[in-house]
């Protein structure tokens, strides 16, 4: 009788757990990934999850846990899709979990109430905005905004995975939120990148296209280029476009050559998307003018028979017309 009843609960848990999942893809994802393999891989998942943490619910791609944390799987559709073997993506989601876990015992160890034990984790990464509404909103998280539709977001930089810094540990630092971000920044300028410098033909004339590559740090990087890389920063700035965490396209914009940026957003346009699309932590297909530390977005239009638009913000107009 016993084993009945302990069967008919583990039925019934398991029951309502079912009904809490929902395996709808997560937005953004519905050319990335089929209803099945979403599925296949939410169902791989929970069982990996269920056995350090209770699960609330599973929904828009996104395992929220009965302690009020998250665990997103944006990250880790990328991860399999990447791989074609389906068999092997069991081993991938363990080994995904596997580093997670092993973060967050890395945490354990910290002491929040310690920030000189803390600062050297301290990192940043950027989201687009409905990345971050999928993790539950920033109401717990320290946020800021640099590029429009996006939020960058105080990390923890631990072995194994990023975790984004809580409010609660945030708040026993005693520090403001300025002087925290600076300090981040700092550790991501020390990390090494690539940088490669290109010229191309466009139109008859040859334009300059500068990358920065590094699969973790390189849109963090690029928030700080009058800082970490002058050289890529023009007399009146730059225009720059962050597809991924891992990429970053720059030109800059000079006295000599002031329209250079229209020819080189009309050329890498369809490349961003691409780059952002097939990316599993994507950031923005919008270019930005980063002048004095600042981006705005610059208007991108393209009409119906393909033909690109560009739009100059208006203090970078007011600039091109002091020269004149």
């Amino acid at each position: 009788m016993r084993l009945i009843l302990l069967l008919l609960f583990l039925s019934l848990t398991q029951s309502t757990l079912a009904q809490k999942i929902s395996y709808d893809i997560p937005e953004g994802y519905e050319k990335v990934i089929s209803k099945t393999e979403y599925k296949k891989i939410v169902d791989l998942v929970v069982p990996t999850i269920s056995k350090r943490f209770s699960i609330d619910f599973v929904k828009d791609g996104a395992v929220h846990l009965k302690t009020g944390e998250i665990f997103n799987l944006h990250n880790l559709i990328g991860k399999c899709v990447a791989v074609q073997d389906k068999s092997l993506w069991k081993e991938v989601i363990q080994e995904h979990f596997i580093n997670i876990f092993s973060s967050l015992d890395e945490q354990k160890n910290i002491d929040p109430n310690n920030f000189e034990s803390v600062k050297k984790y301290l990192s940043i990464r950027i989201y687009p905005e409905k990345t971050v509404r999928s993790f539950g909103g920033v109401s717990n998280l320290i946020a800021r905004i640099d590029l429009e539709g996006t939020y960058t977001l105080l990390m923890l930089d631990l072995p194994g995975a990023f975790t984004a810094v809580q409010q609660k540990m945030f708040d026993l630092w005693k520090l403001d939120t300025a002087t925290v971000f600076k300090i981040a920044q700092h550790n991501i300028n020390k990390h090494p990148v690539e940088k490669v410098t290109k010229t191309y033909e466009m139109d008859g004339s040859e334009i300059e296209l500068n990358f920065i590559g590094e699969e973790n740090y390189a849109a963090s990087y690029a928030l700080d280029l009058r800082n970490n890389s002058p050289e890529l920063v023009g007399e009146w700035g730059s225009v720059v476009a962050m597809p991924n965490k891992g990429l970053v396209n720059i030109c800059t914009i000079n006295k000599n050559k002031p329209v250079d940026f229209v020819k080189f957003i009309q050329f890498t346009k369809s490349i961003v998307e691409q780059y952002y699309q097939e990316h599993d932590q994507r950031i923005s297909t919008d270019y930005f003018w980063y002048y004095k530390g600042k981006f705005t977005k610059i208007r991108v239009t393209t009409d119906a028979s393909g033909n690109i638009s560009v739009l100059s913000p208006m203090g970078l107009t007011e600039l091109m017309a002091e020269k004149e």
